[in-house]
């Protein structure tokens, strides 16, 4: 039995769909809000994610973002936006992100169900056709960083970031704000999207946001200190991609250490 999950914080239509579903046969699971979808998504692998759009905790576009970032290169299941909105930057930003298709509020029944079947049946053929289908993804338009802490999902702009340091199975990302969050994952979980996001690998142990260093002390490897005045000690051999990009950065601050 193929599995639904409807992820939409209106009651009346989430119970309308799940009955829709569950009398056309399809075994139907449900989520009010984008976190409660993305643990879902996550726990039970559903086969196609109907998705409201404009949804509190996380909207429609920054779950399917989320989704991305956490599966990387795994198959995601068909995502079909449900929306109200027919603005073509809402229609591009969902497509960009992977979206299959959006169902337009009000919808009608027999469409809903035509679109649902159109896209099981198609990843069914592409799977038959070409076997497990690997995903090619990038950062293009992604401005947030999806951190799975004990308050659940957060959602970070990676702007927000001073560094992000690896404390073993776990890692604490620092924030402008003067907030910290621990995070339920290694380092390395993070390291590739902030390093496409123009951060720096200084330490094995410490990843940094070079627009929040304010001064270098030369050294072995050297120390970073931080716009939050915290210490960041540098590897000797990571120091010379350091020092490449700080000659670009104008009056940058470079000292001998005292």
């Amino acid at each position: 039995m193929e599995h639904l999950l409807i992820v939409e914080d209106d009651i009346n239509i989430r119970e309308t769909l799940q009955e829709i579903f569950e009398l056309s046969g399809y075994k139907v699971s449900t989520a009010a809000n984008g976190r409660l979808g993305y643990d879902a998504i996550m726990e039970d692998c559903p086969d196609l994610v109907i998705c409201d759009v404009d949804m509190p905790e996380l909207d429609g576009f920054e779950l399917l973002q989320a989704i991305n970032q956490r599966l990387k290169n795994a198959v995601i299941p068909p995502f079909l936006f449900l929306t109200a909105k027919v603005e073509p930057s809402d229609l591009r930003k969902g497509m960009n992100l992977g979206a299959d298709d959006y169902i337009f509020k009000p919808f009608d029944h027999t469409d809903i169900l035509q679109s649902v079947r159109l896209r099981l049946d198609k990843r069914t053929q592409l799977a038959h056709k070409e076997g497990p289908k690997q995903i090619s993804l990038n950062n293009d338009g992604y401005d947030k960083l999806a951190l799975p802490c004990e308050e659940g999902l957060i959602l970070v702009s990676f702007d927000e970031i001073i560094k992000c340091q690896a404390d073993r199975a776990y890692c604490t990302f620092h924030l402008a704000n003067e907030k910290s969050i621990l995070v339920s994952k290694s380092m390395k979980e993070f390291e590739q999207l902030l390093l496409d996001n123009n951060f720096l690998k200084v330490h094995k142990s410490t990843i940094v946001n070079i627009n929040y260093a304010k001064k270098y002390l030369r050294g072995n490897g050297g120390q970073l200190i931080m716009s939050d005045d915290s210490i960041v000690y540098v590897s000797a051999r990571r120091k010379e991609e350091l020092m490449k990009v700080l000659r670009h950065q104008n009056n940058f601050d470079i000292q001998q250490p005292k």
